[in-house]
């Protein structure tokens, strides 16, 4: 009995110990009183990367001429974004010199990528990619 009366002031001692390290331990996840800095949004004030590859760009050569009324598969591009098929899409943000993430009207991400003169649509998606020749 002697022996558990000298023990409760360890044993009380140790509790009040794991109480104050608790204070100090760092939970996942952060602060919920302290959000996460939001990314900040693209600087596309300089759009000339965009602005060179300007034009239109068509399927096939047969879809770059205006006159012919059966081939229309064709995209025109402009410093702010691009028109494909009725639907206009906005430049969101420049990748790099070549690759470019356009939103569309329903909010979803549209990528193009430039190589030599042709644009390529979707490029990291094989079933829907489709290359386009800029057209003279």
């Amino acid at each position: 009995m002697r022996a558990s009366l000298l023990l409760l002031p360890l044993l009380l001692a140790a509790c009040s110990d794991v109480a104050a390290d608790g204070a100090n331990i760092a939970y996942e996840g952060g602060d919920p009183l302290n959000p996460l800095v939001e990314e900040k949004p693209n600087d596309l004030t300089d759009r000339s990367a965009l602005a060179r590859y300007a034009g239109l760009y068509g399927a096939s050569y047969a879809d770059c001429d205006p006159a012919n009324k059966r081939m229309d598969e064709y995209i025109e591009l402009f410093d702010q974004g691009f028109a494909y098929r009725g639907e206009l899409s906005t430049l969101a943000e420049i990748v790099d010199e070549t690759n470019f993430r356009f939103s569309n009207s329903k909010g979803e991400n549209v990528f193009i990528r430039f190589a030599d003169d042709r644009l390529i649509l979707h490029p990291d998606e094989r079933a829907y990619r489709t290359t386009y020749l800029r057209c003279p």
